[in-house]
């Protein structure tokens, strides 16, 4: 920003005047870092934006803003106490181009300040959640890529090619899809309106009950992108600056629309919701799309639903996702490893079942480490054991070959017999002494009686969706056979079929207990 340097005549407080203002911005680059605007009065004769006699520099006044006092300052210069500390809110960037009010303290054109932004008129459709629409205006390549027939994000309508004051509807103008929405491809949300597409948007009902925050974004620095010199007619900036965002972080309090209300709670029904406009009668204490949500510009996001009775986090690239339900599941996906290291315990307990399988190998361990490798700890603790209990029966199945090699002593004692069979050869090999006590012996004579053999645990279908297989908006990343598991229900990328919300009386215990 350029220092003032006006003449005494044009400093006149009746060219400027007392009160609250319009004014167009046509500049930003404040040197000072305090986010100083040059600005072009709105007047209703004469005026010519970027005229450097009609343009005039304002300061930023935030909403809140506050410092500890200056009084209250040490002189020790490393001491944090003794310095400032500031506090508050703070809102940097306002376009080249955007209508805001200013005012000028006691008329003096030198002590100018803007207080707020003039929004656009019918412009805040993408206003604070880049809110999805059915009316868009898609490219050949976009119907190929997207299921057209449901709503997309989009941006806000181009007011050059579209005359808002002839529409008759500014709601049926076709707008064209915002870049987020190959996001919602790849990580699997695009037809998902709790977790990826939302209604959240300044346009959707009245009174409106979105609130929120949207940043612009970094500048959109691609080749080919638009860019203009900023500042007055004869001070403009050096280089051109990008006129294009690539969009940025949204934080979203939606307190619902309440003309949609669920049927039933998320812990006990699906996803149903009735108009009541058109007569249907619904839960009141839970309007549709009643949340919470940050969510960057690449797709990170943190999502608190109330209608939905959920909390979702997961990652930009759909490779990882974390979600506690309504009836207290807690599913966790990741496409690569997912680690845990205690320095203490590690405990883990299930009420029911604990059921654990492995593509490959299952490796278990008890290493003494604790102990250095000794086998108790210092305060005479057994360390390096592995202890298997089981209230009755115990079972082991395998496959090929089964080994149990001990350095020192094998003990089998068993209440009642013992029952060892196996398909080809059994091998017996004490390194020193052999013992084998019952009251008869018998070894080649009366045959043995077989062992039963344990049964194989049952394997369940699970739908695998895959992101490496193509999208038609039919098969949804599906992959043509399911994985076959000991387990019931294991999470996959999205978009999973069996998150909670969508179908919670499928979902109850009962019908997860793999033994059933």
């Amino acid at each position: 920003m350029t220092i003032d340097k006006r003449s005494s005549s044009q400093l006149d407080d009746s060219k400027v005047g007392s009160g609250i203002m319009l004014a167009k911005v046509v500049g930003y680059l404040d040197p000072s870092f305090m986010c100083g605007l040059e600005v072009t009065l709105l007047r209703e004769q004469g005026n010519v934006i970027g005229e450097d006699s009609q343009t005039f520099p304002v300061k930023y006044a935030s909403p809140f803003y506050g410092a500890t006092a200056y009084e209250n300052m040490g002189l020790n210069k490393t001491d944090w106490n003794d310095t400032q500390q500031t506090y508050g809110m703070w809102f940097p960037t306002v376009e080249i181009g955007t209508t805001v009010l200013v005012v000028f303290v006691n008329g003096n054109p030198a002590d100018g300040y803007f207080l707020g932004c003039v929004p656009g008129r019918f412009a805040n459709h993408m206003i604070p959640a880049i809110a999805g629409s059915s009316e868009f205006e898609a490219t050949p390549d976009q119907k190929k890529k997207y299921d057209t027939s449901q709503p997309l994000p989009v941006a806000e309508v181009n007011r050059k090619t579209n005359s808002l004051e002839k529409s008759l509807n500014i709601e049926k103008i076709k707008k064209p899809i915002h870049p987020i929405a190959d996001i919602f491809l790849k990580q699997g949300l695009l037809e998902d309106d709790v977790r990826g597409v939302t209604t959240s948007t300044g346009r959707r009902n009245i009174p409106n009950t979105v609130f929120g925050i949207s940043t612009p974004g970094p500048f959109n620095r691609g080749e080919g992108t638009k860019k203009q010199f900023i500042g007055k007619k004869n001070t403009l900036s050096s280089v051109p600056i990008p006129v294009s965002r690539l969009g940025g972080t949204t934080l979203v309090m939606d307190d619902g629309e309440d003309r949609y209300q669920r049927i039933t709670s998320a812990s006990e029904g699906p996803v149903e919701y009735a108009d009541t406009l058109n007569g249907e009668k619904g839960d009141p204490n839970i309007p549709y799309n009643e949340y919470f949500r940050i969510r960057t510009r690449t797709g990170h996001q943190l999502l608190m639903h109330n209608s939905e009775d959920l909390i979702y986090i997961g990652n930009s690239q759909g490779t990882t996702w974390i979600e506690l339900t309504s009836n207290g599941k807690i599913d966790i996906y990741a496409a690569d490893s997912v680690s845990i290291h205690t320095q203490t315990d590690l405990n883990i307990r299930a009420d029911r079942d604990i059921n654990l399988e492995a593509g490959r190998n299952i490796n278990i361990k008890a290493s003494a480490d604790y102990s250095d490798g000794d086998s108790a700890d210092s305060n005479g603790f057994d360390s390096g054991r592995i202890q298997i209990e089981s209230q009755y029966d115990a079972k082991i199945i395998v496959g090929g070959n089964g080994y149990i090699t001990t350095t020192t002593d094998l003990n089998i004692a068993t209440g009642f017999n013992n029952f060892f069979s196996a398909g080809a050869n059994t091998n017996i090999l004490s390194g020193i002494d052999h013992f084998e006590t019952a009251s008869s012996i018998n070894m080649n004579g009366t045959a043995a009686t077989p062992a039963t053999p344990a049964e194989i645990l049952q394997t369940h279908d699970n739908i695998v969706t895959d992101p490496n297989e193509p999208w038609d908006g039919k098969n949804r990343y599906a992959a043509s056979d399911p994985l076959k598991s000991i387990l019931k229900r294991i999470p996959m990328h999205e978009p999973w079929a069996l998150h909670e919300n969508q179908a919670p009386a499928q979902l109850t215990p009962e019908n997860t207990d793999r033994e059933a």
